[in-house]
């Protein structure tokens, strides 16, 4: 129990890990009338609901909403309830859509009747139905981002497929634009189900080559290959028709904007299909044969990772939350600056306190916090300390004393308070470790703080 209170400050605290629980805004609220916050009208259900390790919809209507993270980097895929993928690199790197070309028709699978879809920390997964499938007929899709290298890996496979079933994939390149504050949930000037949809224009000056397993698009802002564990009929459309799936497969770009789209068999056998970020100083493109090994590598990292710390209360919703506060605790980690990010979507940003750093004990990871605190002591100021403390500042109505807060003692450069907590985790860190060697290495750290 003494380890269970130890967690519940950082669950409450990281937000982000429990994301999957709240509710999205979704076009029925986004455009519903203003009311006050008063008994009675602060209610409202749930979209989410756990189950098991899982957090679960039924046919919602949110894209970009959920966002798959890989290794301790500012890459991310962001998936939703509908099955359409957006890279960040950081910035718009491109979307990828999947669809369904049977005899009775052809769709994005996004647009199919039926939509499960169930976030289980570090994967998305999302069972398929609709009339063109035939009355048993199912597709299930598994996507997870990469934990050693950026990109995305998607399994799909079909159940009862009409025969001469055909999987369509097609990818629009982005523009490489952060946005506001990396693409995270109400902070843009858009919703975010908007803000990462693919416009023709991205792909004005992106360059293809394609082959008969997939393709190599150098854009604007990254260069992203797609490859396919099967070979694929792929050739570029028309970007300007990239809603209608069926004039997109029969179009030609033109002088226009061009996307990539492929078609391939799809049956009860398993299509493997990659993106992945490529470059001078990233790992190569995948060969067909990689891509299985590539993606069960990758489930098995983030399998690892939700269940590191496990908890088992009557609570289901907390139960469930636990997978999720793993991965968002080592999403705000970075590994090339050893330290905790203020955000792993907003933010992203080095942050010397609140509340990252105490999870980084809690779950277990004491040499990442033994890296974050190095980060930071290192850098505190040991400037001579003022004859007499500095007066507040009439400009801010005596609310800050800039002068005094960047003095002997201080650790960052924020207009904040961070010593305060930064402090709290390392004394946290001392008790949780007993490392005393430590404790004397940091010592005149603490002296200078409590001077300060």
């Amino acid at each position: 129990m003494k380890r269970l209170a130890s967690l519940l400050p950082i669950a409450v605290c990281l937000g982000l890990a429990f994301a999957p629980v709240h509710a999205a805004e979704s076009p029925e609220t986004r455009n519903a009338p203003l009311h006050p916050n008063l008994r009675g009208q602060v209610a409202r259900p749930l979209r989410y609901h756990p189950e098991g390790a899982d957090f679960v919809i039924d046919n919602g209507t949110e894209f970009f909403n959920r966002s798959l993270y890989g290794g301790n980097d500012a890459f991310r895929v962001d998936g939703g309830d509908r099955p359409e993928f957006s890279l960040y690199l950081p910035g718009r790197g491109g979307n990828l859509r999947l669809g369904l070309r049977t005899a009775a028709g052809t769709l994005w699978l996004h647009d199919a009747a039926d939509v499960a879809m169930r976030y289980r920390p570090g994967e998305l997964l999302y069972e398929i139905a609709d009339p063109l499938l035939g009355p048993e007929g199912r597709i299930r899709i598994a996507a997870v981002a990469y934990a050693a290298s950026q990109g995305l890996g998607v399994q799909i496979r079909g159940e009862h497929l009409p025969a001469g079933a055909e999987l369509l994939f097609a990818f629009g390149p982005g523009n490489g634009q952060k946005g506001q504050r990396g693409g995270d949930i109400g902070s843009e000037r858009v919703p975010i189900s908007e803000f990462f949809q693919f416009v023709p224009d991205f792909a004005r000056d992106t360059r293809y080559d394609v082959d008969e397993r997939g393709f190599v698009a150098a854009g604007r802002r990254a260069t992203i290959s797609a490859t396919t564990s099967s070979p694929a009929h792929v050739r570029l459309a028309d970007a300007r028709l990239w809603n209608d799936p069926a004039a997109l497969l029969a179009s030609s770009p033109g002088a226009g904007p061009a996307v990539a789209v492929g078609t391939l068999p799809l049956g009860d056998a398993t299509i493997d299909l990659a993106l992945q970020v490529t470059g001078a100083a990233l790992p190569a493109r995948f060969a067909p044969a990689d891509l299985a090994p590539s993606f069960d590598a990758a489930r098995r990292h983030f399998s690892d990772l939700r269940d590191r710390v496990r908890i088992d209360t009557p609570d289901p919703w907390l139960n469930a939350a636990m997978g999720a506060l793993n991965v968002a605790a080592d999403a705000v980690w970075d590994g090339e600056q050893h330290a905790i990010m203020h955000g792993a979507i907003a933010w992203r940003m080095k942050l010397l306190g609140w509340r990252g750093p105490y999870a980084l004990d809690a779950l277990g990871w004491h040499e990442r916090a033994r890296a974050n605190f190095g980060v930071w002591t290192e850098r505190q100021d040991v400037s001579p300390i003022p004859a007499a403390p500095p007066p507040a500042d009439p400009r801010a109505n005596l609310a800050r004393n800039e002068p005094g807060l960047h003095s002997n003692g201080a650790m960052s450069s924020s207009h904040y308070d961070m010593n305060l907590v930064f402090v709290d985790a390392l004394l946290r860190h001392l008790l949780w470790t007993g490392d005393v060697a430590y404790a004397r290495a940091v010592w005149p750290v603490l002296e200078r703080h409590l001077a300060w």
